[in-house]
């Protein structure tokens, strides 16, 4: 007897790694040093122990290469996903600074479409992956008696962080960062995109 099984209901997450990274990655990290010189304190959100800007990266010109990208990829992967033609996509971006120590808690970003991570400098893999937990956990009755999880049984999924490597997904997805645990600062642009109707 066969029995087969069927995905159902995917979570999906879109990942890229830019070819041109080193020399793109070279100028995000002087741009993303001055900014947080300029305004040490940064904001407080998810970020323990690290530096983060205010959400403002898509309107400072000096970050217009990397926020083209961003849309375009987003597009792209909203008309992989049957989105109307008609929607034009917007977005907001900011930096994760987090030096040895430093991590980001569970969390999820409302109203957006697409959330993501670009990375521009780390030391993996000590410096902590991303990780996403299984939407459906809060509605299991059981835990799985497994001696090791499998796609179907785990609750949290780990992707490891790469420098040049954009990962997106689903605004709703609960997800966090694990602690830093190299020498060297991780440091990150996040973002969230909206696709909403063109204007008449």
């Amino acid at each position: 007897m066969q029995i087969i099984p069927q995905s159902i209901f995917p979570s999906l997450v879109w990942t890229t790694l830019f070819d041109d990274r080193e020399s793109l990655n070279a100028r995000l990290l002087e741009l993303v040093y001055q900014l947080r010189n300029q305004d040490p304190s940064g904001v407080a959100n998810t970020n323990v122990r690290g530096w983060q800007s205010p959400n403002n990266l898509q309107n400072l010109p000096e970050f217009e290469e990397l926020n083209r990208r961003i849309l375009q990829i987003c597009a792209r992967i909203g008309e992989s996903q049957n989105f109307r033609p008609d929607l034009v996509f917007q977005h907001q971006a900011w930096i994760n600074i987090s030096p040895p120590g430093a991590s980001n808690k569970i969390h999820y970003h409302a109203n957006c479409h697409f959330s993501g991570v670009y990375y521009i400098s780390l030391k993996a893999p000590e410096c902590g992956s991303i990780f996403f937990r299984d939407p459906r956990v809060a509605s299991r009755m059981f835990t799985y008696p497994t001696t090791q999880p499998t796609e179907f049984t785990t609750e949290e999924v780990y992707m490891p962080p790469e420098e040049g490597r954009m990962y997106v997904f689903p605004g709703w997805m609960e997800h966090g960062v694990e602690e830093n645990r190299s020498d060297r600062d991780r440091v990150s642009i996040a973002f969230n995109v909206l696709a909403s109707p063109r204007p008449r």
